[in-house]
Formats: structure tokens, C-alpha cells, sequence
């Protein structure tokens, strides 16, 4: 069976340093992850290189690049039967288009989800990251990532085959939950309280 793997939460969680790490071998050796962040950096430095200086403009088409370069690979992957691996947020209903279509198309879907204390921790890993190169992100988009992608993921987790939720906000990640086919295979011990509080279906699940 072909297999989509997605790796999402909050930003600064470790999404593309540390999500590949929990990604099945054989999809770890085979398989990039679409990183939607760095190609979307790449092209603007390459349109600046190219003489658009218009910030505006230049990042109107790297946004364009990259959304057409993904509907191309997913479309690719479709007509082929093969796996696919993506990072991204998943804040509204549409964003949750894609994994129902893989799924109508006989993929089983997997979800790795890095998780943060707060939305706080969460920013300041962004500016961290931002001061070395990396990508920076709006204060008011890093809370609407950090709360939509758990409200969606407390509606919509049952749409997985598996399912890993992974603490990042010390030093060592935790592993608080991995669901296969909707069955408890690993439970932390403890629970962080944004666990519980945001994903009460979850939660609810592990008392059962």
C-alpha cells in the first residue's frame, strides 16, 4: 500500500530538523519531505538574484512556485501509486483536502505531530531561528498555527492510520502518543497540560 506521511505542528517545534527522525525507514532512505518553508525561501532569493526587488511581488510568485510545484509532485504521486512525504499546517478545513484525497485513492495516512508548551516558546523559536538564516514568522501566524493546527487535529485525527504526537519543548523530544488504526500502541506517562487542554478527544481516548 502506498503511503503518505505528513509532518506538522507548531512552529519551531522541529518540524524539519527533527520530524524526518520519526518518519519509517524504508520512507526515511527513499523519500525528500516537501518543505513548502525552504522552497518558498529559495525562489525568492533566486527571483531577488534574478532582479525582482519588489518584496511584494517577489514573494506573490515564490508563493505561486511553490503551491504549483506541490500540486505538481501530489499529482505526480497519485498517478503513480507511490509514497508521498510533506510538512505543513493543517489550520483549516481545506488544508485537510489533501490527506482525504490520498485517502479516497487507497493511501494509508500518517501524522507526526510536534508539539510546544505554549504559543510563546513557540515564537521565540521562530526568532532563534530567524537570526541564523532561517524562516521567520509573523507573531499573530505562529498563535494561529499553534492553536488552529490543535483544534483541526482534535477533529480530524481519526482520519489517520497512525498517528505520532511528540513533545519538542525540552531538550529531548517525548513521544506522548503513537495510534495505530486507532489504537493505543505507546502512552507517556505523563502528559503535558496543552495535551489535555487542547486535545480533549485525544485525551479522552487514553482514559477509555
Amino acid at each position: 500500500m502506498a503511503e503518505l506521511h505528513i509532518i506538522t505542528g507548531s512552529n519551531g517545534a522541529g518540524k524539519s530538523s527533527i520530524g524526518p527522525n520519526y518518519l519509517p525507514k524504508h520512507i526515511h532512505e527513499k523519500y525528500t519531505v516537501f518543505d513548502g518553508d525552504k522552497l518558498f525561501m529559495q525562489k525568492q532569493k533566486e527571483l531577488w538574484s534574478q532582479g525582482i526587488r519588489a518584496i511584494k511581488e517577489a514573494k506573490k510568485l515564490a508563493f505561486a512556485f511553490v503551491e504549483e510545484t506541490f500540486d505538481r509532485l501530489t499529482e505526480d504521486a497519485l498517478k503513480r501509486n507511490d509514497s508521498f512525504v510533506y510538512e505543513g499546517h493543517f489550520t483549516n478545513e481545506a488544508t485537510w483536502n489533501i490527506p482525504r484525497r490520498f485517502k479516497q485513492y487507497g493511501y494509508s495516512i500518517n501524522l507526526i505531530f510536534l508539539g510546544l508548551n505554549n504559543p510563546d516558546l513557540s515564537d521565540l523559536r521562530v526568532i532563534d531561528r530567524a537570526k541564523t538564516g532561517g524562516h521567520f514568522v509573523p507573531p499573530a501566524t505562529v498563535r494561529d498555527n499553534f492553536y488552529g493546527n490543535l483544534e483541526k487535529l482534535n477533529l480530524h485525527y481519526t482520519l489517520a492510520d497512525s498517528l505520532q504526537i511528540i513533545d519538542t519543548s525540552e531538550t529531548e523530544p517525548i513521544v506522548l502518543i503513537h495510534l495505530v488504526d486507532k489504537k493505543i500502541s505507546h502512552v507517556a506517562s505523563q502528559l503535558p497540560s496543552w495535551f489535555v487542554q487542547y486535545l480533549p478527544s485525544l485525551y479522552g481516548l487514553i482514559n477509555k
